[in-house]
């Protein structure tokens, strides 16, 4: 580039551009696009700086500034812009600083202006070394490699010198500690640093050894920073737990060039995976934990979590795991309600409202029962709840005062603080005494006959006997399903009345059935 030929041309265009509507300020200074360093060059009058910015938002002046000392002040010179498809290029020829005293390093940026010339975004400070480079470099440049790690080194001599070789020299700073990197040919130009780490600025120095041995010239200090583009190895779960309302993940990176990861959750319904959390660094052993207490997330949903790991080049893994969990539900269910309990066929029948209908975390309900003198026990077996909202107490007695109890539960395995309860005392089970009784004299006595007697509990049936006169004494008990007996302890002549009654499996006694006599 013939930097004298350019800035004889330069100046009329700078003024049309800036007075053309293209560049009327639209925003405010702080909406422009941010500017960034692109290239410097220098020659033995003058320093050439470039910036640009990407978007359609330029800002329409800017103000180039050079510090001296401590203290930036405005550079003076050359100023142009101009814009192709979406990207604004700054330029600046620093006009006057190779006539001040020699600098070893120059630091330059620019700030942008509105048409009002109020000052927006600035760019990062650019280093330059002026000394050596105006005699025979025409440009240097140093920038990252867009398909690998590296840096590539590009420059251009004059053309006017002998050149044996070039020495290219490195260092992690700015004006000390450069050592030797590489040895090229005289007539290569391009070189690009393999050696290096990602992430991490690196300052050059090319050397042009003359072949009259006589002083080595060196260009002025360029530096740059290189990327990875190599995605990174997927993060792998270590554990997760889960809480009260939230969920708790570690992860474990293997990357050496991983400067964290990022977790990635779903909403519950749809599988897709969105970033929830900020880059998360790893300790010194390499472990990454993470609380995710989200109000937002529901101890009744089951949510997909995964993580990716982020390189120091901010290029992102693939996935890693899927991971489901569900947050442990931080209050316990509601109470069940309109619960009720009757008595049919002497058996206690329960039903209460069907929670399950209306909230998801509802798995079932547990019963208890009290009988009067008793402590409350448990309706089930241990560990288990029922699943529908009824249930038959078949080992109910009759007479009793029963107190049951009914918790719900939820999918986590915990109960209602409340329950819901109701109270039924079930009915009395009376004896009835046989029917139909019948007397009749036999040889070895008086036979007896009756209708077979059946109720729940019939133990035995009772046979009484008395003569006119005399009170009725008992003569046996029998087995409850018996229908017949006969009396052999009978005197020939005498007249012999006969009831009978049955006793329940209780003890209760029923009333005597009706009379019969006879004689033998």
């Amino acid at each position: 580039m013939n930097v004298r030929k350019m800035s004889k041309y330069l100046m009329p265009a700078v003024i049309a551009l800036l007075l053309t509507d293209a560049f009327a300020q639209v925003k405010t200074p702080a909406g422009f696009d941010k500017p960034v360093f692109l290239v410097s060059e220098t020659t033995p009058d003058l320093i050439y700086l470039q910036w640009f910015s990407k978007g359609d938002r330029p800002a329409p002046d800017f103000m180039p500034l050079r510090y001296e000392g401590d203290n930036p002040v405005e550079a003076k010179g050359v100023k142009a812009i101009m814009r192709s498809a979406d990207t604004t290029f700054y330029s600046f020829f620093d006009t006057t600083v190779l006539k001040t005293p020699r600098q070893q390093n120059l630091q330059y940026f620019m700030v942008q202006l509105d048409t009002n010339r109020i000052a927006g975004n600035s760019s990062s400070i650019t280093l330059i070394s002026p000394m050596g480079s105006r005699f025979w470099f025409i440009s240097t440049k140093a920038g990252k490699d867009s398909k690998m790690l590296g840096i590539n080194l590009e420059w251009a001599l004059n053309g006017n010198q002998s050149v044996q070789r070039i020495e290219i020299e490195r260092s992690q700073h700015p004006d000390k500690d450069f050592s030797l990197l590489a040895t090229l040919p005289a007539d290569q130009t391009r070189f690009t640093d393999l050696e290096i780490k990602p992430d991490k600025v690196y300052y050059y120095r090319i050397l042009a050894i003359p072949a009259d041995k006589n002083q080595t010239i060196a260009s002025n200090v360029i530096f740059s920073a290189a990327f990875n583009p190599q995605a990174p190895a997927s993060p792998w779960l270590v554990r997760s737990e889960r809480l009260k309302g939230g969920v708790s993940l570690q992860y474990r990176v293997s990357d050496a060039e991983a400067a964290g990861i990022r977790i990635y959750r779903n909403d519950g319904i749809t599988p897709e995976l969105r970033v929830v959390s900020d880059l998360l660094r790893p300790n010194d052993s390499l472990l990454i934990s993470w609380i995710d207490t989200s109000g937002t997330l529901s101890g009744g949903t089951t949510y997909i979590f995964a993580a990716k790991t982020e390189s120091s080049s901010f290029v992102e893994s693939t996935f890693s795991e899927l991971t489901y969990l569900r947050p442990k539900l931080s209050l316990p269910p509601e109470a069940p309600s309109d619960f009720t309990v009757y008595e049919e066929d002497r058996k206690v029948v329960m039903h209460w409202k069907n929670q399950g209908n209306q909230n998801n975390i509802i798995a079932g309900y547990w019963l208890q029962r009290q009988s009067e003198g008793e402590a409350f026990g448990s309706l089930l077996p241990e560990n288990e709840i029922l699943k529908i909202n009824s249930f038959t107490d078949d080992t109910a007695e009759p007479g009793k005062l029963y107190i049951y109890r009914l918790f719900s539960v939820d999918i986590d395995g915990n109960r209602s603080d409340a329950a819901a309860i109701a109270t039924l005392r079930t009915g009395q089970s009376l004896p009835v005494p046989p029917f139909a009784l019948q007397a009749v004299s036999a040889g070895a006595g008086i036979q007896l006959e009756w209708g077979e007697v059946s109720y729940d509990g019939l133990s035995s049936i009772n046979i009484y006997r008395y003569e006119r006169g005399k009170a009725p004494v008992k003569l046996t008990s029998i087995p409850g399903e018996s229908t017949e007996y006969t009396d052999a302890d009978t005197l020939a002549g005498v007249r012999y009345f006969y009831y009978l009654t049955t006793t329940h499996e209780n003890g209760m006694e029923s009333g005597a059935s009706e009379e019969c006599s006879c004689t033998r």
